[in-house]
Formats: structure tokens, sequence, C-alpha cells
């Protein structure tokens, strides 16, 4: 080796290796926005449609915090003063009741159905006492 190859400056690192090991999780990448908490909500909210006024409130949520699943609402709709159980109801998509406008309540009240009676339950082969197809 000659004087010249022996003294030749380190060519300086462009950047560190990354540590070996186990890879970082997705969930602790520093480029995710991070997760929220849920807002706070109202109980309930008032549409009035036809003339009738109609009580909105949450009755089931579904859906992740981390966004692998769409956040559903499950809305109960009385109209008047019903103290009882829900008239109808309807899914929609959305995180709280404060963040859907009105137009989306009517939207949903519009496509509402009367709630499933929990006490009577579908036969497995619900078809089985119908004539069949040839």
């Amino acid at each position: 080796m000659s004087d010249a190859d022996y003294h030749k400056p380190i060519p300086a690192r462009s950047a560190p290796e990354p540590a070996r090991g186990k890879p970082t999780p997705a969930r602790s990448r520093s480029g995710d926005p991070p997760v929220s908490e849920p807002e706070a909500d109202v109980a309930e909210s008032t549409v009035v449609v036809d003339g009738v006024t109609w009580t909105v409130r949450v009755s089931g949520r579904s859906g992740s915090a981390s966004g692998m699943s769409p956040p559903l609402l499950l809305l109960d709709f009385r109209s008047g003063d019903g103290d009882g159980g829900a008239e109808l109801e309807a899914l929609v998509v959305g995180r709280s009741l404060s963040g859907l406008s009105e137009e989306q309540l009517e939207s949903a009240l519009a496509g509402a159905e009367k709630p499933r009676d929990p006490d009577r339950k579908r036969s497995f082969f619900a078809e089985s006492g119908q004539p069949r197809r040839r």
C-alpha cells in the first residue's frame, strides 16, 4: 500500500443505518395521524318532517378508532312525546349525533324501519314451509 492510499479520507455517511431487530409497528409510525378520542355528543336531537316532530337518539355504535371499519350509528326515531321504545330505527355512517346534519337525519328517517322484535327469532330454514321450486 502506498502512502497516498493509506491517508485517504474516510467518506462521510449520509444517514445512520437502521437498527437491526424487530420492525417498527405500524401503529407507532410518526407519519400517521393521531387517533382522536370520541367527541362529546348530544343526548338527543329533533327533526321536523311533514309537520311531525321526531326525537332522535343514538342507541348503538360500531366501528373502530383505527379506521379499519366505518363508524356507524344506530338511530332511534320517536314521534311526538313517545316515551316507549323506538318507533323507527336507521343505521347511518357517522361518529356522533351532533356531527349529522338535518338533511342527513331527514334522509335517515326516510329510510328508517320498525325495529325487529328481539323475542321473535327466525327459523334457521325460513323457507322450509314453502313449496319447493322445480
